[in-house]
């Protein structure tokens, strides 16, 4: 079962399976320091989970990008908002440039090609944009979730020091935090 598959087979549960703490998304939210009317892409956005606090931020415009449909019929519910877009697509197959920000929120180990996507993603972000990779939860928690689980066993996050290297490539790493409360890693386009 591919990714799509499998996170159009568990969608409609995943809000119960999945919980977020709201205090930790507020604070990747406040450690972005997102100014209003900005353009953002939520790539991978699922349920919408990061949406709520995104729009707390007095966006242009909300881009929520995920590979199951499934997923973003659950989202789209949640939100009828003039300035959240949802599209079911591979992100790598996603071309819509002029984004000041990119938020990759619990969806970074399910990349396999992480230099590719840093890659891609840096075509669609503006210059002097942020790109974020964050999970309200450390490495070693979610890695340990996904070793539970047959079909994303192999879909580890990496050390923040492994992605901050990768970013840099493409993006100028201004914040790297791995502990045991969070996983945030941000860059500016070059």
């Amino acid at each position: 079962m591919d990714n799509r598959a499998f996170f159009n087979k568990v969608a409609f549960d995943w809000d119960q399976m999945c919980r977020h703490d709201a205090k930790k998304l507020r604070k990747i939210i406040e450690l972005t320091s997102i100014k209003a009317h900005s353009k953002i892409l939520d790539v991978g956005t699922g349920t919408g989970i990061l949406i709520s606090y995104l729009l707390e931020t007095s966006p242009y415009k909300v881009v929520a990008v995920d590979i199951a449909e499934n997923m973003v019929l659950v989202a789209s519910e949640k939100y009828k908002n003039d300035r959240v877009e949802f599209v079911v697509k591979d992100v790598m197959d996603f071309n819509e440039k002029g984004f000041d920000y990119i938020f990759l929120y619990s969806v970074y180990p399910h990349f396999v090609d992480k230099d590719a996507l840093f890659y891609h993603l840096s075509k669609l972000i503006n210059s002097g944009g942020k790109i974020v990779v964050a999970h309200s939860e450390s490495k070693e928690k979610i890695n340990a979730i996904h070793a539970a689980s047959e079909h994303v066993k192999e879909h580890r996050l990496p050390a923040a020091d492994t992605t901050s290297k990768l970013m840099a490539k493409y993006f100028i790493v201004d914040r790297v935090i791995d502990t045991d409360e969070m996983y945030y890693v941000s860059g500016i386009k070059k």
